[in-house]
């Protein structure tokens, strides 16, 4: 494959450090020389990274008022998997946490190109700790899923696979069949396949701004599908959006797709509050539901739990670090009054800044037959109609209220004690 450096369209008021840092490299690993680049002073809420194969990644920032600059890798050639570094402990406990830090020595947190990726379990959702022999990499805005026996971990670098049985990990460059993404959050259909939910791209502007001079503008969340074969690193974009919204000041970023128990949500940051939108589909229109968070914190995700709560999750500013905070609420859609401090970087000894969580299930999900490389030859182009292996009744599944089919018995899945599980309907 081909590496080349390229300037980010999204510039700081500053230039940044003439490095950069390959993202699959160990944060210890010395950086390379960076191509020359002239710095202009532009106005700018976010930063948009070239990432792989033309696709932009827009950072989810500490302070999202503030003007950030990097540089991306571009990876030229075909979607490829690589061994990427040593065996990790496959996480046992029942919530896992994508979240990024700023790397060890980086004074510039606000900068993407310092962060790296982290990745913490919990028993409860609320007391977390960091993966047993995880090696943090270059990687902002994490999101995480669990599908079978594989882990995925989405962020700027790409996609991160880690084998739930071996610990094994491997690597892969993330792409759509048109346009280009920013902000990826992660669910699952019923047949298994992963759908992202993303703000669209924008080359050349911050894309959760209006651009300079407009005075509104319209700023959309859209969704594309897994390709089948792919393992998570192609998708195919569904038509029209999922949400709409006129946008006359601040930002409209950072999507987080989750199921409450009754309805379908999205939570869009809008700086540092929360607005909820909600659809009985998933890949239906959204309507505006309230505020979740008023300058509480953004950047949210958000998680059932076993009592059947809705937990939110959000990262907010203390001074001079970040940390993320958790509130929860019946349906997740409802205003909360205050939320509390669950993981800071000092506790676990990884500086002063915790940013962007993505949480999720550590369950087995919908099983896939046709989503793994083995099972189709399919292109990142094409849309296919996935032939999958049928949920069965007692079978796990990973978000409630998601129905199926068992040829011909209508499955939902509901919570059963602690689990969620196939049931008939």
């Amino acid at each position: 494959m081909t590496l080349q450096l390229v300037r980010s369209l999204a510039l700081h008021r500053k230039c940044p450090p003439a490095v950069h840092q390959i993202p699959w490299l160990p944060a210890s690993s010395p950086p390379l020389p960076r191509a020359n680049a002239t710095c202009q002073q532009k106005h700018s809420s976010d930063s948009a990274i070239p990432a792989t194969m033309g696709k932009f990644i827009r950072i989810r920032h500490r302070v999202p008022s503030r003007i950030s600059a990097v540089f991306g890798l571009v990876i030229a050639g075909l979607v490829m998997s690589t061994p990427a570094r040593a065996a990790v402990t496959a996480p046992t406990q029942a919530y896992l946490m994508s979240f990024h830090t700023c790397a060890s020595g980086e004074t510039d947190c606000n900068n993407p190109r310092n962060h790296i990726v982290q990745l913490a379990q919990s028993s409860d959702g609320r007391t977390w700790s960091l993966l047993s022999g995880w090696q943090s990499y270059r990687g902002s805005v994490p999101d995480v899923f669990r599908r079978g026996n594989t882990l995925y971990v989405y962020s700027t670098s790409g996609l991160m696979r880690v084998d739930m049985t071996t610990g094994a990990t491997t690597t892969s460059s993330v792409t759509l069949s048109e346009g280009t993404y920013v902000d990826p959050s992660i669910a699952q259909l019923p047949d298994g396949r992963f759908i992202l939910f993303y703000l669209p791209g924008i080359p050349g502007q911050d894309p959760a701004q209006c651009a300079y001079g407009e005075s509104s503008c319209v700023r959309q969340i859209e969704s594309a599908v897994e390709v089948a074969g792919s393992d998570g690193a192609q998708f195919t974009v569904d038509s029209g959006a999922r949400v709409s919204e006129t946008v006359t000041s601040g930002s409209f970023s950072d999507p987080d797709i989750f199921y409450n128990g009754s309805q379908w949500v999205v939570y869009v940051s809008r700086g540092p509050s929360v607005h909820a939108y909600t659809s009985s589909s998933i890949q239906g229109s959204y309507g505006f539901r309230g505020i979740v968070s008023n300058n509480l914190g953004g950047v949210p995700s958000a998680l059932q739990l076993s009592d059947g709560s809705i937990a939110t999750y959000v990262h907010s500013s203390v001074g001079s670090s970040t940390e993320i905070r958790m509130a929860t609420s019946t349906s997740g859609i409802a205003s909360i009054a205050s939320f509390q401090t669950v993981l800071t970087a000092q506790s676990i000894g990884l500086g002063t800044h915790a940013e962007s969580p993505g949480v999720a299930l550590n369950v087995s999900g919908i099983s896939c037959a046709a989503c793994t490389p083995a099972s189709s030859t399919a292109t990142a182009s094409t849309s296919t109609t996935v032939a999958t292996d049928a949920p069965r009744i007692g079978g796990a599944c990973s978000k409630a209220g998601v129905t199926a089919t068992a040829g011909k018995t209508k499955l939902v899945c509901k919570k059963s004690g602690k689990r969620l599980v196939w049931a008939k309907r």
